[in-house]
């Protein structure tokens, strides 16, 4: 995809429905184009970004720059906080708040997430220069669709809870007389874990106790990964639900291939097919 191309699909991409509005197309030395956006999606507030492509480079910078007066620990620990993707860079005017999209495979799904995860991370530092209203407003707006909390650690860790299945409805009110004790499935104690090869071999796991295995999907023909799981390993879901079933655990590393975004839920591709859900604050860009 050319330089030119990126450009206009970016200026499509720019309307209400995804909340990002052109503001000026502007040329500058070394670059092949340069664009002022801004961006009010997800409730927060209005937030200028920056995005530009450097002669000869294969990623577009997402930026925005907060000149805020809050102290560098806070700042450390709002970006320790956010996903890989986010990175702090500073500037002699405070702090620039980046992302970056490959050229290679660029898609709308990776330029939305990336201006998203650029302006919220933005209105979270300038939250800390003592505007204690704009700081309530932007937590409200925060990923409400899974129940995570962040934690201000190098790497953001969540421990879903296991829900015991069973194939008999569950009466209501339960009650735990009225199951028959051969009958009770006891609660997981661990997890599966996937024997996921390189990307250009098939993987497979091992599906919960009880639960049919899904249907290997072919690969699609231009698998290309965007993202990485982290070095810990994370869990997958069958549905974008943290009360839903677990149905494997990704090996640290591992090459996959984001398909769709549900707040902080990721709809991932593995090169053999197959697809789950994860927390997708914690996976890293595809390098």
């Amino acid at each position: 995809m050319t330089a030119e191309n990126i450009k206009n699909e970016i200026a499509a991409w720019c309307n209400d429905r995804t909340g990002i509005q052109l503001v000026e197309d502007r040329t500058e030395p070394g670059a092949d184009f340069a664009l002022g956006l801004r961006s009010s999606s997800r409730g927060s507030a209005s937030v200028p970004l920056d995005v530009r492509l450097d002669e000869g480079d294969d990623r577009v910078r997402v930026s925005s720059t907060s000149t805020a007066g809050a102290d560098a620990e806070g700042i450390k620990g709002v970006l320790d906080a956010r996903p890989a993707l986010v990175r702090g860079e500073p500037t002699d005017g405070g702090i620039a708040v980046a992302a970056y999209v490959y050229t290679d495979g660029f898609s709308k799904q990776a330029f939305i997430a990336a201006v998203e995860e650029v302006a919220k991370t933005r209105s979270l530092i300038d939250a800390l220069g003592g505007d204690s209203a704009a700081a309530e407003e932007t937590a409200s707006a925060a990923d409400t669709s899974p129940a995570f909390v962040e934690t201000p650690a190098a790497q953001p860790t969540y421990t879903p809870t296991p829900q015991p299945w069973s194939p008999e409805p569950t009466p209501e009110p339960w009650s735990p007389a009225a199951v028959p004790q051969e009958s009770r499935q006891p609660a997981a104690t661990s997890l599966p874990a996937p024997s996921f090869g390189s990307p250009s071999s098939a993987g497979g796991y091992t599906p919960l106790s009880g639960q049919p295995a899904p249907q290997a999907q072919p690969a699609a023909a231009a698998f290309a990964p965007t993202h990485t799981v982290p070095p810990q390993g994370m869990q997958a879901w069958a549905a974008p639900d943290p009360a839903g079933a677990v149905v494997a655990t990704l090996g640290g590393g591992l090459p996959i291939q984001v398909t769709e975004v549900r707040g902080a839920w990721a709809n991932i591709l593995c090169s053999n097919g197959w697809t789950g859900w994860v927390d997708g604050r914690i996976i890293g860009v595809a390098r």
